[in-house]
């Protein structure tokens, strides 16, 4: 056995990761639900998933009727999708202005098939659809990651990581300006025709509104991690608290995937 008589720093814990990541985003206006913090009840269903800065609780929409389960890959903990079947929660009026935010995701896709729909911020999001509402939603499939809106207004897409590695998709949109990066790869930025997003706006975590249709968009994907950041374009800013939050989210990212 090896013993060390030095104190080490906190990152050195085994279990520090997930609390320096939460200490140093809590004055960022983040959110995060983290797949340790999902509840489910006797018969195993997925109840609520509430986040651990804000208090947000994200719960099963209307056609998730048991469907979302807690599931485990390895060190990854999270709301385990079903191809074609609504495992989806959704936490209601997350960001009272929709126009500028960063959204961010790690999961890992099933095994030789696609994650589909993994987050959407949605202005919206009822079973039917007014003329006003849009959503911008991040996918996998066909080996590209991809977030694009409902409207047409803009759309990203970067090649997914090879094999079944878990990723983490980060997201930043202000008005007409969107970049999306996959952490330990390159970033992409676009412009958009028009101002994406506008009004208040809901997250739905594994699935894109409350329709009970759309199941062609709904994956096997386990979903452990979401961040979402109203009014910040974490991705597209010079600010130094949004450079911190960057910091600290690769930081955890490099810590969580080491083996």
């Amino acid at each position: 056995m090896l013993e060390l008589q030095d104190t080490l720093p906190p990152g050195a814990l085994c279990d520090a990761g997930a609390d320096l990541l939460a200490a140093a985003l809590a004055g960022t206006g983040a959110l995060w639900w983290s797949g340790d913090d999902l509840s489910a009840d006797a018969t195993g269903a997925v109840t609520g998933w509430t986040d651990r800065l804000g208090g947000y609780t994200a719960r099963p929409t209307v056609p998730n009727t048991g469907y979302g389960v807690i599931g485990v890959a390895g060190n990854l903990t999270g709301l385990q999708g079903r191809d074609g079947a609504h495992c989806g929660l959704v936490a209601e009026a997350v960001a009272p202005v929709a126009g500028t935010v960063t959204l961010a995701a790690r999961y890992l896709p099933p095994h030789g098939a696609d994650a589909r729909t993994i987050v959407t911020f949605n202005t919206g999001g009822a079973p039917r659809k007014s003329e006003g509402d849009n959503y911008l939603y991040l996918s996998e499939a066909e080996g590209l990651v991809t977030v694009k809106d409902d409207k047409g207004l803009v759309e990203l897409s970067v090649p997914a990581p090879a094999g079944d590695a878990t990723r983490l998709v980060m997201a930043s949109l202000a008005g007409e300006r969107m970049a999306v990066t996959i952490l330990g790869g390159a970033q992409d930025e676009t412009q958009a025709r028009a101002p994406v997003l506008t009004g208040a706006a809901s997250l739905f975590i594994g699935c894109r509104n409350q329709r009970p249709g759309l199941l062609k968009t709904l994956g096997g994907a386990l979903i452990g991690d979401v961040w979402l950041w109203p009014g910040r374009a974490l991705l597209l800013s010079r600010d130094e608290t949004d450079r911190a939050a960057m910091t600290a989210l690769r930081r955890f990212w490099l810590w969580a995937e080491e083996p």
